[in-house]
Formats: C-alpha cells, sequence, structure tokens
C-alpha cells in the first residue's frame, strides 16, 4: 500500500470515527434537552390545576408555553392525572 493510499484511508477513518462521535453527543444533548423539557411540563401541570385551570385551558396553555402538539401535552396531563388518583 502506498503512502497516499495509507493517507486517505486514514483521513477516512477519522472522518468516520468523528461524525459518529458527534452523532452521539448531539443525541444526548437532545436527551438530556427532552428530559428537562418534560420535568418542566410535568411540573407546571399541578401549578395550573391548582389555580383552578380547565382540562381544556391546561392543554392549551402547554401547547402555547411549550411549543408542543396537543397530543404530547395531553400526554402528560393523563401521566399527571394517573399519578394523583
Amino acid at each position: 500500500m502506498e503512502a497516499k493510499e495509507w493517507v486517505a484511508r486514514e483521513v477516512a477513518r477519522v472522518r468516520t470515527d468523528s461524525l459518529a462521535e458527534g452523532r452521539e453527543e448531539g443525541l444526548s444533548i437532545v436527551r438530556r434537552d427532552g428530559m428537562t423539557l418534560a420535568l418542566a411540563i410535568l411540573n407546571d401541570i399541578p401549578k395550573l390545576i391548582a389555580a383552578n385551570k380547565t382540562h381544556e385551558e391546561i392543554i392549551t396553555t402547554l401547547v402555547a408555553k411549550y411549543n408542543i402538539d396537543q397530543d404530547q401535552a395531553e400526554s402528560y396531563y393523563e401521566q399527571v392525572m394517573a399519578l394523583r388518583a
């Protein structure tokens, strides 16, 4: 194998390794941010309930405040209500 060929293979290997490491780091950040978001939402729902907000008002607030869709908001709401039962 010529030196030129070896260098080309090493560069390709380093790029592949770097991409894999970057992808894993990115996924780790997304997981951490997602967990932080979930905890914030789950923390807000009891406060909204204590403020006598209706189910619809709570869902609307979550959708607007956290930029999530209605199905996600409903899922978080149901989780909190299941814990309260």
